[in-house]
């Protein structure tokens, strides 16, 4: 009776072995999904990501950086002589050329270069700058912040004096499409460009011609008086590149900053918007490129 209690049992213990209600053993040759770590996902989703440019805004504002022709504006913020520093940025143009004083009527490189604010006047607005034995640190064509402060050569022209050159991204796109005008507030002769309207029918943003017909601004930022053409009442107070008054009333600026407009000749501009004041006055303008003598 013993032994054939022993065998029912060891029968009992097989057959439970080899029922289905326990879970077979995975294949060898079964797939097997395997979870990366999460580390590993975010370096993969990084590697595909381009690379961000430098912000130029955040690189000016972490400088403390002001456009080209705001020294000018503000120059009395900024003067070496009160021990006074700032930082202007800009694109870099050519070297000044100036009279040859061993030739007759010839050219030789100063020892300044233009630095252009690329923030408006379609490049007529510039500043003298002395880059000196930084020279090397930047080209033409660069775009740059120039630490430094204004100092006054022999003939009294204002140069911003450079002892920190800081390199930028490009400036973004103009939307102007007109040319570029020469830096310093030269006057060239040209022809009406297409779709140019009298300033009195004129809408924003389009190309304009008109005849001053009063006084220049007493202070910068007053505008010209100008019209269609001399006996005509004036139209529009026409505030040119870089017209407008310096803080305080401290205004450095010598006569080769300021334009210099004649009555009885017909220049076009390219306008921003027109600003009404009610019937019967004039309106305001502010020129977004430099005036074109027409001829």
């Amino acid at each position: 009776m013993v032994k054939l209690g022993l065998v029912v049992l060891a029968l009992a213990a097989c057959q439970g072995h080899d029922s289905g209600s326990q879970t077979p053993p995975p294949r060898r040759d079964a797939a097997v999904a395997i979870t990366p770590p999460a580390d590993a996902e975010a370096t993969d989703a990084g590697a595909d990501e381009p690379e961000q440019p430098p912000d130029p805004g955040k690189l000016i504002a972490d400088l403390g950086a002001i456009p080209a022709w705001q020294g000018v504006v503000d120059r009395g913020q900024y003067l070496a002589r009160r021990t006074l520093h700032g930082i202007v940025y800009g694109t870099l143009g050519a070297a000044i050329q100036v009279p040859d004083p061993n030739s007759d009527g010839g050219l030789v490189a100063s020892p300044y270069t233009w630095l252009v604010d690329d923030t408006e006047g379609n490049g007529a607005l510039a500043i003298r700058v002395a880059l000196g034995k930084l020279a090397g640190k930047a080209k033409q064509g660069d775009r740059v912040a120039l630490a430094g402060a204004w100092k006054l050569d022999d003939s009294n022209h204002y140069y911003w004096a450079v002892d920190d050159v800081t390199p930028l991204p490009p400036a973004p796109p103009s939307d102007i499409k007109d040319p570029a005008s020469p830096p310093g507030h030269t006057i060239v002769d040209g022809p009406l460009p297409p779709g140019a309207h009298t300033i009195s029918v004129a809408k924003d943003n389009e190309a304009v011609y008109f005849m001053v017909t009063g006084r220049p601004p007493a202070v910068d930022g007053d505008g010209w008086p100008v019209a269609n053409e001399l006996g005509d009442p004036v139209f529009a107070l026409l505030n040119l590149p870089g017209e407008r008054p310096s803080f305080g009333g401290q205004d450095f600026r010598t006569p080769d900053e300021r334009w210099q407009l004649k009555r009885g000749v017909t220049y076009w501009v390219r306008i921003g918007k027109i600003r009404t004041h009610g019937p019967d006055k004039p309106v305001t303008i502010n020129a977004r490129t430099a005036p074109v003598r027409v001829k």
